[in-house]
């Protein structure tokens, strides 16, 4: 475990500034946002306290995307590669969920695998937590485990800095001058911290105890009618896809240009009307109840069976971007304590 000053933070972005696009936290008044650090940026670097609003996959999965031009008559530029800091653990958990659908399988995204090739990954431990974060409902924690290059903890005077994998090594070496010994009794704090505020976040969602796996408490209500209930105030504005970290539905879209076309790739959203449209015009999901249980058996249903995770991480952004005032915790728990076999008769009649 190596220690790295609130200053020497600064000057390791700077110098990585030079090779790399750096995208990292900054503050607006009150808001939190991702932004760029130019190699001559001065000042610290803002530490978020906990995720911030918008989803990190739009750094390797943008909003939209040309992904192919015809004709092909010149080559394309190569992107700089990417360092990425203030990454949190609920980000990291959906860069595994979309890693398992892009690239680890026989059919890859081959612009998904070179951004996350070309991408540094300086993630941070959570220090706050906002009243919408659950993480811990879902069995994870306020801190990464994996997936980070670095992975910094704040202690007094700077970072705690542990090495998670090869690329994060050779940085640390090829910085030796800024990192320095961690303190005595560092990593106790760095470990006390983090348990009290894991403790806190399970505190906080109290309200929505978990019993069952929520596989079983969504697969239960394949065939009830409670789905009406809980999308009552839904009005499919498609919010809670946008910022969900995890989402990564898309549509293609072809567009002439000069002599020739490019083919886009643009977010779309399962709670779109025409999300499942088939040749003909047909649709499976024609109800918008309909949609908001394909929305909860694919996160935590048919996802875990195909990829062995569950698509959700827990980071609460769609309850904050929710118009209708629709909380993902109170559904799930609903879903769970609202099943006995003879409503469910009573439902299906």
């Amino acid at each position: 475990m190596r220690f790295l000053a609130t200053a020497a933070l600064a000057q390791l972005a700077s110098s990585l500034a030079e090779t790399h696009d750096v995208f990292l936290p900054r503050r607006d008044g009150e808001r939190w946002m991702l932004g760029r650090w130019a190699p001559a940026g001065r000042g610290e670097v803002p530490w978020n306290p906990f995720r911030l609003p918008e989803p990190l996959k739009s750094i390797w999965f943008p909003p939209g995307q040309v992904v192919a031009r015809w004709p092909r008559e010149f080559a394309e530029t190569p992107a700089r590669p990417r360092a990425l800091f203030g990454a949190k653990a609920c980000d990291l958990k959906a860069v595994a969920c979309l890693d398992r659908v892009l690239r680890d399988h026989d059919f890859r995204e081959p612009a998904w695998c070179a951004a996350r090739a070309s991408t540094l990954i300086v993630a941070g431990d959570c220090t706050d937590c906002a009243d919408s974060c659950f993480c811990t409902m879902l069995g994870d924690l306020p801190h990464p485990t994996d997936l980070f290059d670095l992975c910094l903890s704040p202690v007094e005077g700077g970072y705690l800095v542990e090495v998670g994998s090869e690329r994060g090594a050779r940085l640390v070496a090829d910085h030796v001058g800024l990192f320095e010994a961690a303190p005595a009794g560092a990593v106790e704090l760095r470990e006390r911290a983090r348990l009290e505020l894991a403790q806190r976040v399970r505190r906080q969602n109290e309200r929505f105890p978990v019993r069952d796996p929520f596989e079983r408490s969504v697969a239960k209500h394949e065939r009830t009618r409670i789905w009406a209930e809980l999308a009552a105030t839904c009005v499919e504005c498609n919010a809670c896809n946008l910022v969900c970290p995890t989402c990564h539905c898309f549509l293609l879209h072809d567009l002439p240009e000069g002599d020739g076309a490019v083919r886009c790739r643009l977010w779309d959203s399962c709670f779109s009307a025409g999300h499942a449209r088939m040749a003909g015009g047909l649709t499976p999901r024609l109800q918008l109840t309909e949609r908001f249980r394909n929305h909860y058996e694919h996160k935590f249903v048919t996802f875990p069976r195909n990829w062995g995770m569950t698509a959700c991480s827990g980071c609460g952004r769609c309850i904050e971007a929710c118009m209708g005032r629709i909380d993902k915790r109170e559904c799930l728990h609903t879903l769970e304590r609202r099943w006995i076999p003879s409503e469910i008769e009573r439902e299906l009649d």
